[in-house]
């Protein structure tokens, strides 16, 4: 044997076996010390069993904890964000139709929904999202509605109010969950897929950002590719905002249209799919503005 390729190919001995040598191939020679015989192996030995198996039992261990304090957490922001949202009617509500007058179209196709769904719509105020919780009406089943948002605005007031740390508050005490432009779709999906995966309702605007103009934006891919990715119904919606004069006392009008919801098709590219969305919102706001 060619003690000097020994040398040169060292790798981890244990008490069963010694290292002899390595064949022309680069294989591993071993004296099995109990059964007196050569072994070939390409890689290093294993470690002792009972090591291993207490190595397997402590990772699984720590991945049935890790699952069900996921679970634990994911159950406790339902409920609390439910909460909020049930009691948070009690001020939306006459909040906004004293500053407003909300006309609702399509209203009926909110019956027998339930999660999981997804809920978009225009985005050209900053508190219209609150409008979906007066939409869905004070004893929804759609509660709780879990909101996809940023954190980082374009818009110079949203920025403004970011500073003051009402964006956090808000956030958290309504289960709110943040995208981050450059992390990846599927990074950015991944908490709304799980959301989805336990029938819950996730609401998003697919424009991205806050558009302050009558037109609709073009809309990001993920909405087609989260509906796609869990076959989940998306319900499209367009909501008209026109301030009033509030010194002068004169309200606002709001007017919601309300579309069907549906599953998307599968032959199409994402691309195709969220403009598809967004045609049907722009549709859904020429009903009645």
């Amino acid at each position: 044997m060619n003690q000097t390729a020994t040398r040169s190919n060292p790798i981890i001995e244990n008490s069963k076996t010694d290292l002899i040598s390595r064949d022309s191939n680069g294989v591993a020679l071993f004296l099995d010390k109990s059964t007196n015989q050569y072994v070939r192996q390409t890689g290093k030995p294993t470690q002792n069993a009972g090591s291993h198996q207490v190595s397997s039992a402590l990772y699984k261990i720590y991945k049935l904890i890790s699952k069900k304090a996921y679970n634990l957490r994911c159950s406790l922001i339902k409920f609390y964000s439910g909460t909020t949202q049930f009691f948070s009617w009690f001020i939306f509500w006459p909040l906004y139709n004293s500053l407003f007058k909300i006309e609702y179209h399509g209203r009926e196709n909110l019956k027998k929904l339930k999660g999981p769904l997804i809920m978009v719509s225009n985005h050209n105020r900053f508190y219209d999202s609150f409008l979906y919780r007066i939409i869905v009406g004070l004893f929804s089943p759609l509660l709780p509605m879990r909101f996809m948002a940023v954190i980082k605005f374009t818009d110079k007031f949203m920025s403004l109010v970011k500073k003051t740390g009402i964006i956090h508050f808000v956030y958290s005490l309504f289960g709110v969950f943040v995208v981050e432009q450059g992390l990846g779709l599927n990074k950015n999906l991944k908490r709304a897929k799980n959301i989805l995966k336990n029938k819950g309702v996730v609401a998003m605007f697919p424009e991205g950002r806050l558009n302050r103009g009558t037109d609709v934006a073009l809309f990001k891919r993920g909405v087609s590719a989260l509906a796609l990715s869990n076959h989940t119904k998306v319900l499209p919606m367009h909501i008209s905002i026109k301030e009033g004069n509030f010194m002068k006392f004169k309200r606002g009008s709001i007017v919601v249209n309300i579309g069907k919801a549906h599953y998307l098709e599968t032959h199409s590219t994402y691309e195709q799919l969220a403009e598809g969305l967004r045609q049907e919102v722009i549709e859904l706001g020429r009903i009645k503005s």
